[in-house]
């Protein structure tokens, strides 16, 4: 092989590389939200991709609205609505269902389990119909200016300006929320919820109410995720299990309820789908991924980050 083609071959891999951590960071502020109800309820939030594009079409709908602002001022009104509609959702709904509530109750472990899984499936129905139902089944997608400019790393290296810059947002994001578990009040008493909610409550903690505001958090990052997905793609009602399935993947990688597992987890996801998709076909990205899955659950069951 001569240097040239051992060159081209190194620039191949240095943009596969780079391409895929980028995509990573999408995927790491997708699956934080998923992340976090895990690590403080240990409850899998079925309904998790259905909220994202829920953000996405408020998204749309008040960019729609207002015509000729800034796209990123959506978020300024639609982190906050949906900060209150995670709160709400878990302090009428989620609350009476968890495990913690169950066993109180005197159920098994099993059906404290499952009655979670069942209602937030039922809830992903209700939120893919009511998209259905309001915005139609016409894709949509948040129009912008920075879908086609690259950041220009070398004369042959290359970026993608739009998702460098989430790649960017969600450290940061990640970074902000260990800060605030640690720092605030609300945040250390969500560790400790999670660590014994019985002890937790003895102590005189209102556990309904943390997880209240850990849900309202969880589907705050949510909604940044869903601007995030309707600035890079074209989105519709059904498309929320995708996502789903993509945050399972990168939390199992991470570790069950790691923050930062989870944004390890995404970027090493993204480089191996890149990758493979560079070299095998895109036909052989999600093949990958699944192996990926597969060979870290074989040798660390608990994920690579798990506490």
């Amino acid at each position: 092989m001569s240097n040239d083609d051992l060159y081209w071959l190194g620039v191949e891999i240095a943009n596969g590389v780079l391409s895929g951590a980028v995509l990573g960071g999408s995927y790491a502020l997708i699956s934080v939200g998923l992340a976090l109800n895990f690590g403080v309820m240990r409850l899998v939030n079925l309904s998790h991709g259905d909220w994202l594009i829920v953000a996405a079409y408020l998204c749309v709908a008040l960019l729609t609205m207002i015509p000729g602002v800034a796209p990123f001022w959506a978020l300024a009104v639609v982190v906050p609505l949906m900060f209150g509609v995670g709160y709400l959702v878990q302090r009428v709904l989620l609350n009476h269902v968890s495990v913690q509530a169950a066993e109180r109750r005197g159920m098994s472990p099993l059906y404290g389990l499952m009655l979670p899984l069942l209602v937030t499936f039922g809830l992903s129905i209700v939120l893919s119909q009511g998209m259905l139902l309001v915005f139609s089944s016409d894709a949509a997608t948040i129009r912008n200016e920075l879908s086609y400019s690259a950041i220009r790393l070398s004369a042959d290296l290359s970026l993608s300006t739009l998702r460098f810059g989430f790649f960017c947002a969600a450290a940061v994001l990640l970074a902000a929320l260990a800060l605030w578990m640690r720092s605030t009040h609300i945040g250390r008493a969500i560790r400790a919820a999670s660590d014994d909610a019985e002890v937790a409550a003895l102590m005189g903690m209102r556990t309904s109410h943390v997880y209240g505001v850990a849900s309202g958090v969880a589907l705050a990052s949510a909604s940044i995720a869903g601007f995030m997905v309707g600035m890079t793609r074209s989105f519709q009602p059904f498309d929320g299990p995708p996502f789903l399935l993509t945050a399972f993947g990168v939390v199992v990688l991470g570790g069950l309820g790691s923050l930062w597992g989870s944004f390890v987890g995404g970027v090493l996801l993204g480089v191996v789908q890149v990758l493979a998709g560079t070299y095998a076909g895109p036909a052989a990205q999600q093949v990958a991924g699944y192996l990926l899955i597969l060979f870290v659950l074989a040798v660390r069951p608990q994920g690579l980050f798990a506490r």
